[in-house]
C-alpha cells in the first residue's frame, strides 16, 4: 500500500505502472497513459484521469478492458483483487444450484453482448448481483457497454481508495 498521493507523484513511469497497473484488471496500459497527467492534486483527480484514459481509448481497447475481467462466480484463476472482491460478496461459496444459475446467466449475458458481465460487487451479495445480471441482460448493446465501463471505473475507484490513503 502507498500511504499518500505525494508518493504516487514521485514515481517514475515504470514504477507508476508497476504500482498502479493492476487497478484496472489486467490492463496496465491505463496506468501507463495516466502517468502523463502527473502531478495528481488529489486521489479523486487520479481516479478521474484514469477514467479519461479509458474514455479516450478506442472501442477495441475498451472491449479488451471489459474482456480482461473474469466471469462473476467463475471457478477460474483471476487477479488477486478480483478474488477478494468476489469472495467478500459470497460468490466463492455458492451452492451447486446457485453456481449453475450464475454460470447460465454468465453464458446468456456473454452470448448477447460478447463480453463478461461486470459488476462492482463491493457491498453487494449474491442476491443483488443475480438480480442485476437478469436486469442488464435486457439492455441494448450500447447501453450495456456504457454500464460495463461505469462498473469497471467503480471497481478501480474502490481499489485505488484501498491502495492510497
Amino acid at each position: 500500500m502507498i500511504s499518500d498521493l505525494n508518493s504516487i507523484n514521485e514515481l517514475n513511469k515504470v514504477e507508476f505502472i508497476e504500482k498502479l497497473g493492476w487497478v484496472y484488471e489486467h490492463s496496465p496500459w491505463i496506468a501507463e497513459r495516466s502517468w502523463e497527467y502527473k502531478p495528481f492534486i488529489s486521489l479523486e483527480d487520479l481516479k478521474q484521469k484514469m477514467e479519461i484514459v479509458v474514455q479516450n481509448a478506442s472501442l477495441s481497447e475498451q472491449l479488451q478492458l471489459i474482456k480482461a475481467h473474469p466471469d462473476l462466480a467463475a471457478r477460474i484463476d483471476m487477479a488477486e483483487a478480483s478474488v477478494k472482491e468476489q469472495s467478500a460478496a459470497g460468490l466463492n461459496s455458492l451452492s451447486p444450484d446457485e453456481y449453475e444459475e450464475f454460470h447460465a446467466l454468465n453464458n446468456q449475458y456473454k452470448e448477447k453482448f460478447g463480453f463478461p458481465f461486470i459488476f462492482a460487487v463491493r457491498g453487494s451479495d449474491k442476491t443483488v448481483i443475480k438480480a442485476e445480471m437478469k436486469r442488464r441482460i435486457g439492455l441494448d448493446q450500447a447501453n450495456e457497454l456504457k454500464e460495463a465501463i461505469k462498473q469497471i471505473h467503480l471497481i478501480a475507484s474502490h481499489r485505488l481508495s484501498d491502495f492510497i490513503n
